[in-house]
C-alpha cells in the first residue's frame, strides 16, 4: 500500500484529448514522466497506481498521456480535473542539495573538517557557475580552496556546531587551491 509520505502532487489531469483514451495532463513539478515508475490517484482515501503507456509532450508543462487500461474518451473523462502523485522517488534530486536536507548555500559559514586533513577552513561561498558546484573555503592561513558539494565527500553535517565533516580523496584539497 503506498502512504502519503511515499509520494509528491506532481500535477493535474485536465481533459481527454481524441477518442483513444489518451488525457492532458498539467505538471507543477519537474519530472520525465517517461521514467517514472507510475502516477498515483487518490480513490476514495487509497493511493492507487496507474501505469503509464505512453506519453509525448504538448506544451512546455503539458503532456499527453496514456494510461494502462484507459482505452476510450469515456474511461478518460473520469480523470478529468483530478490530481495526480508520483513516487518521491520518482523525482529528481536538486544537485544543490546534500543528503541531510540542506541547500549547499545553507551551509555558507560553516566549519569544514576533513577526516585525513583536519580543519580546512571556513565555507564563504558557493560556487555554481560550472557544472559541479563548489564550496569555496577560507583556509586558516588565508588562501581560499574550492572542494566539490557531493554527497560522497560529505559524512556528516552538524548543525548545532555549524560543522561539516568530510572525507575527501587525496589531491582535491592541493588542486582546490585557488
Amino acid at each position: 500500500m503506498i502512504s502519503s509520505a511515499e509520494i509528491a502532487e506532481a500535477g493535474r489531469f485536465n481533459k481527454p484529448h481524441g477518442i483513444k483514451g489518451e488525457i492532458s495532463a498539467t505538471l507543477d513539478v519537474d519530472v520525465d514522466l517517461s521514467r517514472v515508475k507510475c502516477i498515483i490517484l487518490d480513490v476514495d482515501g487509497i493511493f492507487v497506481p496507474l501505469f503509464i503507456t505512453s506519453v509525448r509532450p504538448k506544451t512546455a508543462d503539458t503532456y499527453l498521456i496514456t494510461l494502462d487500461g484507459i482505452d476510450s474518451e469515456q474511461k478518460a473523462k473520469a480523470f478529468t480535473l483530478r490530481p495526480f502523485w508520483v513516487l518521491l522517488s520518482d523525482l529528481p534530486e536538486d544537485d544543490d542539495e546534500d543528503s541531510d536536507g540542506f541547500y549547499a548555500a545553507d551551509l555558507i559559514g560553516y566549519r569544514v573538517s576533513d577526516r585525513d586533513f583536519g580543519d580546512i577552513g571556513t565555507i564563504e561561498d558557493i560556487d555554481d557557475t560550472t557544472v559541479n558546484v563548489l564550496f569555496v573555503v577560507a583556509t586558516p592561513a588565508g588562501a581560499e580552496v574550492l572542494l566539490p558539494v557531493a554527497d560522497e565527500f560529505i559524512l556528516f553535517i552538524d548543525p548545532e556546531k555549524r560543522v561539516i565533516g568530510t572525507a575527501y580523496p587525496d589531491g582535491i584539497l592541493e588542486t582546490g587551491r585557488r
